[in-house]
């Protein structure tokens, strides 16, 4: 019996590695535990954001003029996360140090490139996250 049956879900997702982390989101989201679910939905918006504004910029779809605006922007989610985090007893978990390390260099970029390059550190964060939400 695999993972998927347990769950009574089935994905459709094909490449390996996309269908693994939406496995582990339905686990915790099917928990019980609403903290880490919603955190869960949390971290994965911040995600996305990421996923979306870098390809953005790389195509030119942004203007270097707006970095205050994506800067803010980025920064609210994460901090929306850490709080939920903090007001759960989940500040504690594996990624949450790694979590306030992408704020502060989001806070502190100056550029959209600097932001963009954000995106694969955010993902890495994303997944060290999710792998103690499911632990805990």
């Amino acid at each position: 019996m695999t993972s998927q049956d347990k769950l009574d879900y089935k994905t459709t997702v094909e490449d390996e590695h996309w269908r693994n982390e939406e496995l582990q989101w339905a686990r915790i989201l099917s928990s019980g535990n609403p903290a880490r679910g919603i955190v869960l939905l949390y971290i994965q918006k911040a995600c996305t954001a990421f996923h979306e504004f870098e390809p953005s910029w790389k195509e030119g779809a942004l203007d270097e003029g707006q970095v205050e605006f994506f800067r803010k922007r980025l920064a609210k989610r994460l901090r929306q996360i850490l709080v939920t985090m903090e007001n759960n007893g989940l500040d504690t978990i594996n990624g949450a140090a790694e979590l306030v390390d992408v704020l502060r260099s989001i806070e502190s970029a100056k550029t959209l490139d600097e932001l963009a390059g954000l995106t694969e550190e955010m993902h890495s964060v994303n997944h060290l996250l999710l792998d103690s939400l499911e632990e805990k």
